[in-house]
């Protein structure tokens, strides 16, 4: 029985301090007095390395020294993964797998990078479809982003405004044709997408947006609700008022035998998709202009300008999501200026080639109409890096760079020779189902058979011989982004010719192996 009594006071004992460490936590001025009450360990109110003191300071001092002393060195490749597991998250992928598979990005060089035991990488992907000026920043962005930092840093969105934001806007309004001419700044392309989406709402007062199944536009959770591939699932149930439909190129049937034919069914399925849903109760319909990492899905000819005109007819909003296509990927500025006449979206989304990634920034483009609207209602959107001055001094810097250097007349040069690259490897290699490009915005879809039946099927567990092929591109000095039974050709936009051929070459011997895995 004494034992029982034991137990009990030490339960009690336990529940009242559990409190008072709540308490602490809840309001740090009550950190001393109960300090001073409580007989639980000092070590209770440290970190695991200890560097609080028993008044709840940080010693930042001795916390510095230790930090100066772990990394004086140049850190090794286990080191970093060490910390890497330690400390981090990885976005998208379970972390401990991921870290497993890591490359140690410890420098970059033009369309080079190089990992952490000083392996050489040719870039064919820029990274995530976002390094279009390379990996070596030219000395006219650098100049504009020391500039920014050196007069001022940082402005409140909602209450000023700086001359870099007014001389981006400006040059933006030049650059995009029509009446886009109104420009509202976020922090990368899944915030852009997630304010077009508001905006046209607010814009027509109807809830509903239609967007595409075979689409991707963004991490967050209206981005992933408008996103048609299963990276949303996990995010389910999630926004409201999202209507998925087909595009021209369904993954596992044709809607006509022909580009023409296809065309005209598929608008044909998406005028009655709207008639179902109710023409006046849809506020937006969005699109890549050239479907990105579902598959570099060029639209047929007449495509958009059908959805142009859909929209125009039901008072709908039609929102371009250029955060890949955008400045020159597709060897126009824009992606939807392949069309013939070139369109005006009314809103259009933005990221990635604005800056090339140097630093994080998104943009959102609109129609005048559309600005005028919120001239005198609220946008009701916002967030504390906005128009960060230092996002647009990189933006600024990069397209007067890309302007002065006629970035947009090299990719139109490149793009016919990536194209022939890409046809002599399909003509070399049974496990080549089908090649596509639009400037330097490329890619390969693979087959097991000549029955065109894919390694891996949509959304389907990795393949061996897929994996085998990824291993060899990295082991021989190329890294690219491999989804599924597909690879991407999208190097940066300053590549030349000599450097795609090292590219191809590279990615013909991995080829050759995975040729053995063809089932004839």
């Amino acid at each position: 029985s004494s034992f029982t009594v034991t137990l009990r006071d030490c339960k009690q004992w336990y529940q009242r301090r559990v409190r008072e460490v709540q308490m602490i936590h809840s309001s740090p001025k009550l950190i001393r007095p109960l300090l001073a009450r409580t007989n639980i360990p000092r070590a209770c109110f440290s970190t695991s390395t200890n560097f609080y003191k028993e008044n709840g300071q940080l010693n930042g001092k001795d916390l510095l020294a230790k930090h100066s002393d772990k990394f004086k060195n140049e850190m090794t490749h286990d080191e970093i993964i060490q910390v890497i597991r330690d400390n981090t998250l990885f976005s998208w992928n379970p972390s401990g797998a991921a870290a497993n598979s890591a490359l140690t990005v410890t420098k970059g060089e033009g369309v080079y990078f190089y990992d952490a035991k000083g392996k050489k990488y040719l870039d064919f992907n820029s990274q995530a479809m976002c390094s279009n000026l390379g990996h070596t920043v030219p000395q006219e962005v650098k100049d504009e982003i020391n500039n920014q930092l050196n007069t001022i840093a940082y402005s409140y969105p909602c209450a000023t405004v700086t001359p870099i934001k007014a001389k981006l806007s400006a040059l933006l309004a030049d650059i995009f044709p029509g009446d886009i001419n109104h420009f509202f700044y976020t922090s990368g392309g899944a915030e852009s997408n997630e304010t077009a989406l508001r905006m046209a709402r607010l814009y027509t007062g109807r809830h509903k947006i239609l967007a595409r199944y075979r689409s991707y536009h963004g991490g967050t959770l209206g981005a992933m609700a408008l996103t048609g591939d299963p990276r949303r699932w996990p995010s389910e149930p999630s926004v409201t008022g999202i209507i998925h439909f087909m595009d021209p190129y369904p993954y596992s049937f044709n809607w006509g035998d022909n580009h023409e034919e296809a065309t005209k069914r598929n608008l044909q399925y998406l005028k009655e998709t709207i008639m179902y849903e109710g023409p006046k109760n849809i506020a937006a319909i969005f699109v890549e202009s050239v479907t990105g990492t579902n598959g570099i899905l060029i639209p047929p000819k007449g495509y958009l300008e059908e959805i142009r005109k859909i929209c125009d007819e039901n008072g709908i909003v039609m929102v371009c999501d250029e955060v890949m296509n955008g400045f020159g990927r597709t060897g126009q500025m824009f992606g939807f200026m392949h069309t013939n006449p070139v369109i005006t979206p009314d809103i259009v989304t933005m990221a990635k080639g604005i800056n090339g990634a140097f630093v994080p920034l998104g943009a959102v483009g609109c129609r005048d109409k559309i600005a005028k609207h919120f001239e005198t209602n609220a946008i009701s959107i916002g967030s504390t890096y906005n128009s960060h001055p230092i996002g647009l001094a990189s933006a600024y810097g990069v397209l007067k760079y890309m302007l002065k250097n006629d970035t947009l007349g090299h990719v139109q040069q490149m793009a016919p020779v990536l194209k022939r690259l890409q046809t002599e490897l399909k003509d070399k290699h049974p496990t080549i189902k089908a090649i596509r490009n639009t400037g330097l915005f490329g890619i390969i879809d693979l087959q097991k058979n000549s029955k065109g039946e894919p390694f891996v099927v949509y959304n389907g567990a990795p393949h061996a011989a897929i994996n085998q092929f990824k291993a060899d591109l990295l082991n021989n000095g190329l890294f690219t982004l491999i989804r599924w039974s597909s690879f991407f050709t999208n190097p940066p936009l300053t590549i030349n010719e000599k450097e795609l051929a090292q590219g191809f070459e590279i990615i013909d011997k991995a080829l050759t192996t995975l040729d053995k895995s063809f089932e004839k």
